[in-house]
């Protein structure tokens, strides 16, 4: 009866973490068009050199987590279910094991993601400090929107795949579903 219950929490632990993943592409999906968007109307009423510049640093920005979040989807769908199948299946340790290396790998990526992050933020703020060029500082505000995006996007990635972790990690006595 433990190794069923085992199963069951792990099962209900995948489908929390990548309902998580779910719904955070669908929202780097709606925010990318939503930006995207903002960005092309902001140039069509202006036509600056700054709002070319963000124009585009935004756009490329929006095709970037687009993508991402777009190939996130259609592999995460497969993922899961196969997941939740091998949990319940007699590879169940083989199975956990595997996402639980999958996990940690994607958890200690996590330093670098911020340290990149920070490299864009700083080389944004010394445009912005160094010249008065527009096309430099709408290039520079259009990081900058980056910076926040990876922040948010980041922090809530990272807190749930701590938590998914913490749940492949304790075996059948946790609950997958901790408060936060």
């Amino acid at each position: 009866m433990i190794a069923a219950d085992a199963s069951t929490s792990l099962q209900l632990a995948v489908r929390e973490y990548f309902s998580g993943e779910h719904s955070e592409m669908i929202f780097i999906l709606a925010g990318s068009v939503l930006f995207a968007s903002l960005a092309v109307w902001l140039w069509l009423s202006t036509r600056s050199g700054f709002t070319i510049a963000f124009m585009v640093i935004v756009l490329a920005s929006a095709a970037l987590l687009s993508s991402t979040a777009a190939l996130l989807l259609v592999r995460d769908a497969q993922l899961s279910r196969s997941l939740e199948k091998g949990i319940g299946s007699s590879q169940h340790a083989v199975v956990v094991s595997a996402e639980r290396a999958r996990i940690e790998a994607v958890v200690s990526k996590y330093r670098y993601y911020r340290n990149g992050t920070a490299a864009l933020a700083a080389v944004s703020l010394l445009g912005l400090l160094l010249t008065h060029r527009s096309w430099v500082h709408g290039a520079a505000a259009g990081l900058l929107l980056l910076v926040v995006a990876q922040v948010v996007i980041d922090h809530f990635s990272e807190h749930r795949a701590r938590l998914y972790l913490t749940c492949l990690s304790a075996g059948p006595t946790l609950d997958p579903t901790p408060t936060v």
